[in-house]
């Protein structure tokens, strides 16, 4: 098999892999999002401020005591509200909260972001097949010859 071929098809493999991880990370934040399982919680947000990040953006972090007795302390969270202020949070599979919020086109949003990753996943598995099969074909001409 010609080498090229092979590095072609293990790249497009590992695209496709990140791209179903990528997939994976927009529903499980979409479940958190829209408290499918219903485990949100309310916090008050008890300090605000803006926080920087990659590229010269800034967000703002709110936080405040953590819902759950056994873990007490300060929970952050990505939100645009005011000191005070009372909101639902939902815990994520990797530690981090985020805000509920259960509106149209959040639900929009969460149904329709996967399928993107999902169309690249698919995508380049589809290269990478063609890849393979490419080679093979191309490896058993040579060995008639």
């Amino acid at each position: 098999m010609p080498r090229e071929r092979v590095l072609a098809a293990v790249g497009y493999a590992a695209l496709a892999l990140l791209c179903l991880a990528a997939m994976a990370w927009t529903v499980f934040t979409g479940i958190a999002r829209l408290t499918l399982l219903g485990k949100a919680v309310e916090v008050r947000l008890t300090e605000r401020h803006r926080d920087d990040g990659a590229r010269n953006t800034t967000h703002t972090a709110c936080g405040g005591p953590s819902p759950r007795t056994t873990d007490p302390g300060t929970i952050e969270v990505r939100y645009e509200g005011r000191q005070g202020e009372t909101i639902r949070v939902a815990r994520t599979p990797w530690g981090r909260y985020e805000a509920v919020d259960t509106g149209f086109v959040s639900w929009g949003i969460a149904v329709l972001a996967p399928l993107l990753p999902l169309g690249a996943a698919a995508a380049t598995a589809a290269l990478a097949v063609r890849e393979i099969r490419r080679a093979r074909r191309t490896a058993g001409s040579g060995r008639a010859a």
